[in-house]
């Protein structure tokens, strides 16, 4: 065992870290460090998730984090202490799919998806939108495509219950009889 340390020691000291590549490193983890803390706190002010454990964080923040399924979207400045609103989605197969499409129809929520989960297809959901006001979760339903840059969009019954519903009304039209079929445990954009 001491071998392995001993080998793994020398050959970093052998290709040491730029200055330019620690410098990124760090940024990288300040931005992450940050990106995680305004997603809890966001959490934090929306009552569904209040009673969460602190070791459901793993699989509500850092595995999509981690996947780069997370959409930070700022409002406009009015006082200067609004908080963003907070979007959570992934791109999944078939069969990950039907998973979330049983655990909707049985009122799960939050979605349970393994790490490997978030970016297994191209079937996109938008599992969750974590904002202080519902014109501003609409805001972010409506603007969602910009950040999937997909067509057809899976809405979690979870979602379609926090936005406006003409809204919601009006990003759904022209949903196929396909879709429609399966829009009964969630609305599909398009």
């Amino acid at each position: 065992m001491n071998n392995i340390a001993t080998e793994a020691s020398a050959k970093s000291s052998q290709n040491p870290l730029s200055d330019e590549t620690k410098k990124k490193l760090a940024g990288a983890k300040a931005a992450l460090q940050s990106t995680f803390g305004q997603v809890v706190l966001a959490m934090s002010s929306v009552p569904r998730y209040r009673s969460q454990m602190l070791s459901d964080l793993h699989h509500l923040v850092v595995d999509p984090l981690i996947n780069d399924r997370i959409a930070i979207a700022t409002p406009k400045a009015v006082t200067g202490i609004e908080p963003p609103a907070i979007a959570i989605w992934a791109t999944v197969s078939a069969e990950v799919d039907a998973r979330i499409s049983e655990q909707a129809k049985a009122g799960v929520f939050p979605a349970r998806l393994k790490p490997e989960d978030w970016k297994s297809g191209e079937v996109v959901w938008l599992l969750d939108v974590i904002a202080p006001t519902r014109e501003l979760a609409t805001m972010v339903l409506a603007n969602f495509h910009q950040v999937a840059k997909r067509g057809d969009i899976k809405i979690h019954p979870m979602v379609a219950h926090l936005v406006d519903r003409e809204i919601l009304g009006k990003l759904t039209n022209g949903v196929t009889s396909a879709a429609a079929s399966s829009a009964e445990f969630g609305n599909v954009m398009n």
